[in-house]
């Protein structure tokens, strides 16, 4: 048996398997369809290769390997992205996965990656086996006080029918738009990205053409999903008619989903301020979001002092506690393995800094 890059036509067997498991949504000539625009993205096609272990032309099993930079202390290494690890259900319980991993462990030590990032969707006893770590795997959550009518917001707060917010503080005056995620926002979203990721631990280092990917993929099952897929939003916050930072969120089911926030940690609360008013203004249930996004409400990790200092105290309840709460994911749980001393404690960071786009 030999491990091999494939093109992703060599793979439709597989596709046609894993349909069944892990199509989100989407018709068989959708989700083939998917994996073909995948493929064929610019930053796909320069950083994702599919491997596969065969044996006399048939594939066992397969997984993706992509190209990952990460940034650590203001340093860059060189890391591997493994996902989709699937083996065909003929070849089950004969140790082909088992195989697939220690190969491709192998393969990353020789092209010189300092590590490998996963995120599973199994038990993650499997991946222990190979010496990966588990990473923070909480969501945040925070649930919202029922508030009869519709809220009335003070004087320093203007909400518009289009949904963009005016928030004044005592720092000054701050405009929040919100509309839907688009290519043309990837320029800004990129900088601000970037801006951030210096004031990490650490994180995935991000390009225009690797946020373009994400961005494809969520829209394409936004539009074909029969699941109705939420659209990705993005909240963009103003101080002086200049872009200060973002959020990206999702809505559906009465909750509202914060994919991540980018911006210097004033400005955070001033978004965090607005997500709240958002969601008061729209009746949802909840707010959600992956760990990585609990330390902005350091060391408190409370938010009646967010609620305070953004002028919101006479909207919430008075006995409204403001916790937030955290529940393990029993999926998408971030693992890693350091082939490099320097990231030997990657796992121990608590909260985990990585965030919802940074699914593989």
């Amino acid at each position: 048996m030999k491990l091999e890059s494939v093109e992703w036509q060599d793979l439709l067997p597989v596709f046609r398997e894993t349909f069944k498991i892990w199509s989100p949504g989407l018709s068989k000539s959708h989700y083939l369809d998917y994996q073909r625009k995948q493929a064929n993205h610019p930053w796909s096609r320069r950083n994702i290769r599919h491997l596969t272990l065969t044996q006399s032309g048939k594939i066992l099993s397969s997984l993706k390997l992509s190209n990952i930079s990460l940034q650590v202390r203001d340093a860059n290494y060189p890391i591997g992205g493994i996902g989709a690890v699937y083996t065909q259900i003929d070849c089950r319980n004969m140790g082909y996965a088992s195989e697939l991993m220690e190969k491709t462990i192998e393969l990353a030590r020789h092209e010189g990656y300092k590590g490998l990032l996963l995120f599973s969707d199994i038990d993650c006893g499997f991946y222990k086996r190979f010496g990966f770590e588990e990473i923070g795997a909480a969501d945040l959550l925070i649930h919202l006080p029922f508030i009869k009518g519709q809220p009335v917001f003070p004087p320093h707060i203007k909400m518009s029918d289009d949904g963009s917010i005016e928030l004044e503080t005592d720092e000054g005056l701050y405009e929040l738009s919100q509309e839907r995620l688009h290519q043309h926002h990837l320029d800004q979203v990129t900088r601000h990205y970037r801006q951030w990721l210096r004031r990490q631990p650490y994180g995935i280092e991000r390009n225009r053409q690797y946020f373009s990917f994400k961005l494809m993929r969520e829209n394409y099952l936004h539009e074909h999903s029969r699941l109705a897929w939420p659209a990705i939003s993005i909240m963009t916050v103003f101080a002086n008619g200049q872009q200060v930072g973002y959020a990206i969120t999702e809505s559906a089911g009465g909750v509202l989903r914060v994919l991540e926030v980018a911006a210097k940690k004033n400005i955070r609360e001033i978004i965090w301020g607005a997500l709240l008013i958002r969601s008061l203004n729209e009746k949802l249930l909840r707010i959600r979001a992956w760990e990585g996004l609990a330390a902005d409400f350091a060391p408190g990790f409370n938010l009646k002092q967010l609620i305070k200092r953004c002028g919101l105290a006479e909207i919430f309840p008075s006995d409204y506690k403001g916790q937030l709460n955290y529940y393990n994911r029993t999926w998408g749980k971030g693992m890693f393995l350091p082939f490099d001393d320097s990231l030997a404690d990657i796992h121990t960071f608590a909260p985990c800094p990585l965030v919802e786009l940074d699914h593989l």
